[in-house]
This record gives structure tokens, sequence and C-alpha cells, in this order.
């Protein structure tokens, strides 16, 4: 095993001198500094003794996967936010896995040199000794030195009054396994409005993005009954669910209207444009990354954030009262 004595006698100089040339001290000219670097690489050990720090700041995102737009467009935000600060990002997924995202919180906190954490739609709580600060996206708890929640209900709840006002009553859900929150906060909505959710009208999939809402949309055909109003996850869903209708000779809005959420992308360029839920994912993602910087820099010691998302209502949800 190299150990700093063993390089120093290769390299003919002090184990001071090979310390003080790992840590980047001024004491040690370039030449030699070079010299012992090559040393070290050649004997592979350099990364084990290199203790310099890296000039920029390294903020870790975590988020459940890189598939969905969504997620590519927080990262998109959360690294061009950062780069205003001079700071680099480094991503990692966990394919909805809450052991995964627990793993690899463990993993910057204890064995990387990252100088903060930025976790999407965390399934775990953050740990309170956390020796690197954590900042929270939309996460099931509310943990971290940082949080920032996007809230959903008075937007749902602004949609199906606008739904119940325009006399439709069965109002449905389109969703898959990993949008459960949206759907209990739908239902609840639901059910504040009407007094009962109909099971009938809700239909979760395991399948994704459009061919999960072509999926979900098919098994109220295959049941006989389907809503006149659905709410999907989020816009893809909502796309296949559209492509589904349509494919049963059935008109958007006409027949059923039909609601997404996140609007991102081209959702106003689709025929019919889709109404969405606009989560101001922009918003969200430069608070966070403010937020984070505010703290490393000793600004603020925590801070909790709430973004008010937005209904846009376009073409498909277009209700003629009754």
């Amino acid at each position: 095993m190299i150990t700093l004595s063993k390089l120093a006698k290769l390299t003919h100089v002090s184990v001071s001198t090979v310390s003080k040339a790992f840590s980047m001290s001024s004491e040690v000219n370039p030449e030699t500094r070079e010299m012992i670097f090559e040393a070290a690489k050649k004997l592979g050990c350099f990364k084990k003794f290199y203790k310099a720090k890296y000039p920029k700041l390294v903020i870790a995102v975590i988020c459940p996967e890189f598939r969905s737009r969504y997620y590519s467009v927080a990262l998109y935000f959360i690294q061009k936010r950062l780069s205003e600060y001079n700071c680099e990002i480094c991503v990692a997924s966990t394919d909805f896995s809450e052991s995964t995202e627990a793993e690899l919180l463990e993993y910057y906190n204890r064995y990387t040199s990252v100088d903060g954490i930025i976790i999407i739609n965390g399934k775990t709580k953050v740990a309170e000794d956390m020796e690197i600060p954590v900042a929270t996206i939309d996460s099931a708890y509310n943990s971290g030195v940082i949080s920032v929640t996007s809230n959903f209900i008075p937007c749902i709840r602004e949609a199906v009054d606008y739904f119940v006002e325009n006399g439709v009553t069965d109002i449905g859900f389109i969703g898959e396994t990993n949008t459960d929150t949206k759907l209990a906060m739908v239902c609840g909505v639901i059910e504040e409005k009407l007094g009962k959710t109909d099971s009938l009208l809700i239909s979760v999939t395991d399948l994704r993005f459009e061919e999960g809402g072509f999926d979900a949309m098919e098994k109220f055909f295959e049941n006989g009954k389907y809503p006149r109003a659905i709410i999907c996850a989020y816009d893809h869903m909502a796309t296949g669910a559209i492509s589904c209708i349509c494919e049963h000779g059935l008109r958007v809005p006409e027949d059923i209207a039909v609601m997404g959420m996140n609007d991102i992308g081209g959702s106003g360029y689709l025929n019919p444009p889709l109404s969405s839920i606009n989560t101001h994912l922009d918003k969200v993602c430069n608070e966070t990354a403010d937020a984070i910087m505010e703290y490393l820099s000793g600004t603020i010691s925590e801070k909790r954030i709430t973004v008010l998302p937005e209904v846009i209502f376009r073409k498909s949800t277009e209700i003629k009262k009754r």
C-alpha cells in the first residue's frame, strides 16, 4: 500500500512537502507539485491523497427519474439558476425508490464533497443530523433546512368548481402508481364538493405517460361507465386519454372534458389545446436554488416556501352548461 512516506521517498522530497502539495499549499512550487502528482497518478493513489477543494460549489440533485419532461425541465431550471452563482450540479435518479433515495443521501452526506443537496419529490425524511444542507421540493416530508412546496388544492378546487358550475357532477381521475398523492387530493376535493367519490370514475394504471393515460381511459370504456370530466395526474396521461377518447368516436370537450397537471411543454398546442395546472416550475426551482445559496452564505438558517400553481383553462375543458 502506498503511503505518504513511501511517495515522499520515491519522489525524493519530505513527507511534509508531499502533504502540502496535495493540499495545494503555496509553499510548494508548481514543478515539485506536478512531479509528485505525476508519481501519484502512476501509482494509482492520486485521488486518495488529493485534498484541495474544487473552486466551485457543487450541489447534488436527487430526482425520481430522467424520463419525464417535468423532471428534465426542473433540472434545467435548477442548473440554470445555480450557474448564476458559479455553481455546478451533479444529478442522480432513484427510479421512485425510497431506499435508493436514502442511500444517495448517505452517500452525498458521508462520502463525497458536495456542498448541498436538492431532493425533488422525495419520499424519505431528511435526518436532522445531516452535515450537508438539504433542500426539498414537493417532498413527502416538510424536512430539510429548506423546503419548497406546491399547493395544488386551490387549483383542483377551482377546476372541480368549474365543472360543477357547468352542470357536471360525474368527475373522474386518471393516474398511475406513482401519483397516489394527486389521487388523494382530487378525491378529497370531489368529496368536499359533492359529498362522495364514485370509485367507478377513478382509474389508476401500472403504465405511465401517454400509454398509461390511454390504458386508464380504456378501463372506463371496458367497465361501461366514463366521467363527463376527467382530471389527469399529469399532461402526458391526459394526452393518452384524449387519444383513447377519440379512438372510441367521442369528442373532447363535447363528450368528455379533460384536464392535465404540470402544464409542461406543448400542452397548449395539442388538439384540442389542453387545460392544465401550471406549477410555475421555474419559480419553484429558482426559489429553491436561491434559498440553498442563501443558507450556504450564512444569510438564512432555514426556510419554508409555498408556491401556488395556477389553473390554465383551454379548449379541452370548454363545457356548455346544459
